[in-house]
């Protein structure tokens, strides 16, 4: 089967610099967790404009669903390929693009300026009479909301429990573009919290009541413990303070301070673990302030092992990249760095593997390959 998409390698190679003209277009457009709406109106227009019927879900989502040979396809369990549409910048964040040699620097070009262009090229290329007559189950391509920080996976949740609610058949597999990249196979889900840790006490006047219990100091205090907590991790588990803010005015003891604490661990039983850790370091520090916490966001964990046909699937075709044959991947092609910040970078040297890797493992799963 990969062979038999040589002809559409050598057509998205044809096609990369539209393919990056896209992707820099759509990181152009501010997509803070929360307010999507106008990069979801780009995307829905793309996907219209290849043909195909294209629709809003209850949460924001924008799904198109594209067609296969298979009879009934409505109660066929669909292959889902997902690209999301939030970036981690408020809208205020967005340097103009620009070039440093062969890279292209503005935040959100890899992370997911690349994986929703990529999306965009999958909904041209899978229209081909020729995949669709080898598929038996239809795809569905959605570009999801709600996928970074605050919006703990709000769009790609949503899309499954609506699913659910109606009774229609679960995936037969979910694939996801995420950023660059084109032989990373991921097949664990990361189970993560985050945290808000508030403190609270009186404040007061710096020369008048220096002596007041002061909040930030409190909270650096923790954050402090929690450094050396984190420092003492092994591979698997990350503790990471990851905002943090407080005071009233230049001249006040503080009575108010905050920090955000992001906790992520391979194993999801871990979790809870952690978090009671973080409280306990947390009270020890506090002094007379007081302290309370809210969950941010809880994301479950989970792995596929590593002999399932879909992982099996993905690394099949990284041998036949090596061989010069198209293959597939969950990234969607080229190098990208410094993602979540102002000077994130992509190069899109030979990226247009990634996507005829993306390509040929969602035409294998949809062929029915995941059965073998």
């Amino acid at each position: 089967m990969f062979a038999s998409l040589d002809a559409f390698a050598r057509r998205l190679a044809d096609e990369r610099a539209n393919t990056l003209a896209r992707q820099i277009a759509i990181a152009e457009i501010a997509a803070p967790t929360g307010h999507e709406s106008r990069r979801a109106d780009m995307i829905a227009r793309s996907l219209s404009n290849r043909g195909h019927d294209v629709y809003r879900d209850a949460v924001g989502n924008v799904l198109a669903r594209l067609p296969c040979s298979a009879p009934r396809v409505e109660s066929c369990a669909p292959v889902v390929v997902m690209a999301h549409l939030d970036t981690v910048f408020s809208a205020d964040v967005l340097p103009p693009v620009r070039r440093d040699g062969e890279r292209v620097v503005m935040p959100g070009i890899s992370d997911n300026g690349r994986g929703l262009s990529a999306l965009v090229e999958l909904a041209e290329l899978l229209r081909a009479p020729n995949l669709v007559a080898q598929m038996q189950h239809p795809v569905e391509l959605v570009a999801t909301v709600g996928e970074e920080g605050d919006g703990n996976l709000r769009g790609a949740r949503g899309y499954l429990d609506q699913r659910e609610a109606v009774g229609a058949s679960a995936p037969t597999a979910v694939i996801a573009l995420d950023g660059p990249g084109d032989s990373l196979i991921v097949h664990h889900g990361i189970a993560s919290r985050r945290v808000r840790v508030m403190f609270s006490g009186e404040g007061g006047h710096p020369w008048a009541e220096p002596h007041a219990a002061n909040a930030v100091h409190a909270a650096g205090l923790a954050v402090a413990a929690l450094a050396c907590f984190s420092d003492a991790q092994a591979p698997g588990v990350t503790v990471t303070v990851t905002r943090i803010g407080g005071g009233e005015s230049l001249t006040s003891v503080p009575a108010r301070a905050w920090f955000d604490v992001d906790l992520r661990a391979l194993d999801a039983s871990t979790v809870p673990r952690l978090h009671n850790t973080v409280c306990r370091l947390v009270e020890r520090e506090r002094g007379d302030i007081a302290v309370t916490y809210h969950v941010l966001g809880d994301r479950p964990g989970g792995s596929l092992d590593a002999h399932h046909p879909l992982v099996r699937l993905a690394a099949d075709a990284n041998i036949a990249l090596s061989r010069a044959i198209p293959a597939i991947a969950i990234g969607a092609g080229g190098n990208g760095g410094g993602t979540h910040t102002d000077h994130e970078w992509y190069d899109d040297t030979d990226a247009s593997r990634g996507i005829a890797r993306a390509l040929a493992v969602v035409v294998g799963a949809a062929s029915g390959a995941l059965r073998s």
